[in-house]
Parts: structure tokens; sequence; C-alpha cells
């Protein structure tokens, strides 16, 4: 019965203040009591309870109601009090040590002061205690007990060095019902919710715009794996032409399955490889007769014929090698000359159009004729349409070569130097290849590996030389007839394959050993006089030339513009011979 009354007190607004006093369990029907008498309108008088002022007290009023009941008297504010303002009456008989709630049914009594609610029976209350002095322990009893207090007393403080902790553990602690799940990807399952599982098919669960868009997926993979089907038969298909039997010999055309795999590998590849490969498969076109040159000199152009550099007074400045000029005139008339460069075209053909203005080089080559592999481009000579045993080429890079190493000359790159002559030291050694009409220039290059060519070329045709002088002296001697070709070629280490037909205007060779010359004496007589004759007409004519190809090209920009405007306005038959165009 006595839990039950404290039960009723212990709203939420008494609850913090029986849990702050500690209220021992000993008083709690007579505070009860006291709470019911207290809160009672008076039957005497239509006075509302409330804070009384004694004479002679301060404006400090008292509290009231509930409050009034759990405040202690003062020490100086005795039972005996005779200004009426006492709390605690001595008369309160019901608080007796006999009392009982059964007996709760006599009006309560009236103290000597106005506001007096207990009894003088009351001795629990007869003491001068003051709230702060309440130690007691608190009453074990689950009704005086705020369950929230007692487990936040028993649960360890929380960590803040490792972050603020979740309170989702605190605010569902003495739950019944289950927390919900929150994926919110997921329908709610059991007896609480949503449905569980077994009630009807994962099918009846999918909206209809889901089972649409489901069909639509299932008819693009159907149509994706049929594309792939057909698309390996059509690429499987047989070859259309002998040069494509002939380059996949081991794909021959033929209906069995994995000849038409193999055969769709092949077309596959060559689809992919378009943009590694060379543009075209034969780079340069067949050999004409009338300028057909029996060798093909391929010259690469950065840092081999010019040099550039960047500074902060002249920002980009290029610079053209000593030599170059009198290099490519000269070696014009011996080798069909190519210049491949890995420079885009953008880039490398204005280049091209201040060093070589009167297009002595006969084809210009840029990076959509290399081969990309592995980071690297490459110059492939295969692609050339020319023999390999007739071609040479010169650059500055061997990863540029690294598919015919063979047949090139590497050398150190120029960095602009003004008193280099590497590359004029050359065109001995180039032209004497052309002159003892090698048939494989591949065997000479093997012959001066890893040399410099222009020095190890000079050595040995002094020694030549030397041998030669001592040769025409026992000849003259004997006075026999003695050419000297074939002495001169034994001493330089290769093998001459035939003899330069001579021109009968020229100085005959037999006359010519006779003064001491050489065959390459007369070799160089005539290739010099022969650059000496291209010079002549080139300052002689090469402003007409630059002229005649400067209107050529204006004239060429005209006729384009007019074929695209007549099929712009063909379009539409705005032309002279449309309908559209017809006069009336």
């Amino acid at each position: 019965m006595l839990s039950r009354s404290v039960a009723r007190l212990q709203s939420p607004g008494l609850r913090a203040t029986s849990a702050a006093l500690r209220i021992a369990p000993s008083t709690s029907t007579v505070w009860t009591r006291s709470m019911a008498r207290h809160n009672k309108p008076h039957h005497g008088n239509n006075k509302p309870l409330g804070p009384s002022k004694p004479p002679g007290a301060s404006g400090v009023s008292r509290p009231v109601g509930a409050s009034s009941t759990f405040t202690a008297p003062n020490a100086n504010s005795q039972s005996s009090n005779k200004s009426g303002n006492s709390n605690f009456s001595k008369q309160q008989e019901e608080a007796s040590q006999a009392a009982s709630p059964e007996r709760n049914t006599v009006p309560q009594s009236k103290g000597t002061g106005e506001d007096s609610s207990f009894s003088g029976k009351q001795n629990e209350f007869d003491t001068s205690a003051l709230p702060s002095e309440n130690t007691a322990p608190q009453s074990t009893s689950p009704s005086a007990i705020d369950p929230v207090d007692a487990a936040a007393h028993n649960r360890p403080l929380p960590d803040l060095t490792q972050g603020i902790p979740s309170t989702l553990d605190f605010e569902t602690e003495g739950r019944t019902k289950p927390i919900p799940s929150l994926n919110l990807t997921e329908a709610a399952e059991g007896p609480g919710g949503g449905r569980g599982k077994g009630e009807l098919p994962a099918s009846a669960y999918i909206s209809s715009s889901e089972k649409k868009r489901l069909r639509v997926a299932n008819y693009m993979y159907a149509l994706f794996g049929v594309s792939v089907v057909a698309g390996t038969v059509y690429l499987g298909r047989n070859w259309e032409s002998e040069e494509e039997e002939q380059r996949y010999a081991d794909a021959p055309s033929g209906w069995s399955v994995k000849l038409m795999w193999k055969r769709a590998k092949h077309r596959l590849g060559d689809q992919l490889n378009y943009y590694n490969e060379p543009a075209f498969r034969k780079l340069l076109p067949d050999p004409d007769p009338i300028f057909e040159r029996p060798y093909t000199l391929v010259l690469s152009l950065e840092d081999l014929l010019i040099h550039s550099e960047w500074s902060r007074e002249h920002g980009w400045r290029m610079a053209k090698r000593p030599g170059v000029d009198y290099f490519i005139r000269y070696l014009s008339q011996y080798y069909e000359l190519v210049i491949f460069t890995s420079q885009p075209w953008a880039v490398a053909e204005p280049i091209l159009r201040k060093l070589d203005p009167y297009h002595i080089v006969t084809w210009p080559l840029f990076r959509e004729a290399t081969l990309y592999e592995n980071g690297e481009y490459i110059k492939d000579l295969s692609y050339l349409n020319r023999d390999l045993s007739k071609v040479i080429v010169i650059d500055t890079k061997a990863s540029h070569t690294q598919k015919q190493p063979e047949n090139a000359i590497i050398l150190k790159p120029w960095e602009g130097e003004v008193g280099d002559k590497d590359l004029i030291g050359l065109i001995p050694f180039l032209e004497y290849i052309h002159t003892m009409a090698y048939s494989d220039v591949r065997k000479a290059l093997k012959s001066f590996e890893d040399t410099h060519i222009p020095t190890e070329f000079a050595k040995r045709e002094a020694i030549a030389r030397q041998k030669f002088q001592q040769e025409l002296a026992e000849e003259r001697k004997k006075r026999p007839k003695h050419s000297g070709a074939g002495f001169l070629a034994n001493a330089l280490g290769i093998k001459p394959q035939g003899m330069m037909m001579t021109d009968p205007s020229e100085q005959s060779a037999s006359e010519a050993f006779a003064q001491g010359k050489m065959l390459q004496d007369l070799a160089r007589e005539r290739g010099q006089r022969n650059y000496e004759l291209l010079e002549k007409e080139i300052r002689e004519n090469g402003e007409k030339w630059l002229k005649e190809e400067a209107m050529n090209e204006e004239k060429a920009k005209e006729e384009g513009m007019k074929a695209m405007k007549s099929g712009f306005m063909g379009v539409f038959n705005f032309g002279d011979g449309g309908e559209g165009g017809e006069k009336k």
C-alpha cells in the first residue's frame, strides 16, 4: 500500500526531486498524507492554499503544494513558534506511530499557526536536519529507484579519446520489441511487418516497370550475342584477293570453323593495328625508270640535318647543320633521297619547305608513316616498297631502326656545333658504294661496323692509294696495261660487282691511271662537275622555280574552292545544269 502511494507521487516532475533528495523509506507514508492534506482546500475558509506572511516576516515566500512538503524547516522555526508560521504541528495525531491508512478518515487537525500542516505527533520531523545533510542511502525498493539513474551509475564512462560514441545502445536498452533493420535496401521481414519468406514468389514483388527493364535487357543480351556470331562469320569469310591469301598462309580459304576463326582474328587484328602501323602498305610508289636511282638513302631530320633549341631571349630557334645543302645536292645524283622524320606532318612540313625549297629530296615521310610499337616510333624500311639490299638509312637513334639495324648508320646527335664535319665526312663512303655498284649495301656496312665511318674510310683509302702508287710505279717500268680498279676494291675490303660506265667526253681510265689517278678520283671529278651544274641551274632559275610553284599552289587552291562551291550548290540544284538554276 505504501509503495502504491509513493508510486502515485512519482510523476516526471517529482521523480527527479525524489532522486535528488534521497528520501528515506520510513517517511514515505507521512509525506503522502501531508501532501494530501496540504493540497486539499480549507473547509473553514475559501482562501486558497498559498504562501502566508506572518507578521514581521520577510518578503520571501515559502514554496507551496508538493514543493513545500519536501522543504525542510529552518532551525529557528520550531513547532512552538507563536507567530503562527510553523509548518509542522505537534497536534497531528494521524502521523503518530500507531497511525494507519485505514484511520485516515478524520479531518486533519489545525495547528496553532495559520499554515501548520503537520501534527505534533510527527516525531520524525522534530529535528533541525537540512536537505544538504540528507546523506542517507537510497532505498533499494524498485519504486524508489530511477532505472535510468541506476543504469547510468552502473555503466562505465565512454572513452572520448576514441571519438564520440554512438548512443544507439543507450537509447534502445530495455526495449522489449526488436529493433527494425537499418538497411533501407532490404524489405522488412518477420511477423512485426513486411512480408515473410515463403508467403509469395519473388516475382510477385517485382513492379511492372522493373519487369519491362529486365525484358529489354534480355533482348539486348540476345542481340549482342547474335551480333558477335554474325560478325565472326563475316570476318571469317574467304580471302578476296591473292595478296591476302599469300600474306596469311596459315589461314587459307575454307569453310571449317578453325579456318574461319583464324581469318577473323587476322582481319580483326588488321583493324586494331590501324593506328599502330604505317598509313600505307607501300610508303613510296614504284620506281620510275626515267628518274630511277640504283640506291635509296633515307635521312632523319631532327638532330641530323637540323637542331632546334629554346631560350628565354629568342624562344624557339632552328639551326641548319653545316654542309647540309652540299650533302643533299651532291648525293642526289647517286641516291633516291628520302627524309623520314618521326615528327607529325603539321610540324615537319613547314621545316622541310625552308630546308629544301627546290625539292632536291625526292620523298618526304612523316610520323604517319612510322610503326608505333612499345612506345617507340619505328622507321620500318620494309614498308618503303624498295629492295632492302639497296637501302641505307642514317639516323641518330638506334631505336628508330631496330627492325633493320644492318641497313643503318647511327651518328651522334648534332647539338649545334658550327665546325661539325661528320655529315659531309660520309660523302666519300656513300659515293664509293655507288661507284663500285654493290649488289648488297649491307655487306659494306658490316665491314665498317663499330667504327667511325669517315675516319675508317679515309684510313683505308690512304692505304689503298699508297699501294696503288707502288703498283703503278712497277707497272710503268714494265709498261703493261693495267686498270688498277681491282686492287683498290681489295684494299678497301669490298669486292666490286661491276664498273661504272664513263662519259665519252670525260678522261679515259687509262689516261687517268697514267696520271696516277684512281677510279675513285674519276668518280669524284665527275660528281663535282654535276654538282656545279646543279648549283648553276639553281642560281639562274631558282627564283623562277619558286614563283612557278607559288602560282601553281594558288591555282590549285582556286580550283579546289570552285569545286567545293559547285558541289555545295549542286546539292540544292542551284547549278547551271540543274533544274533550280535554269534561267527563264
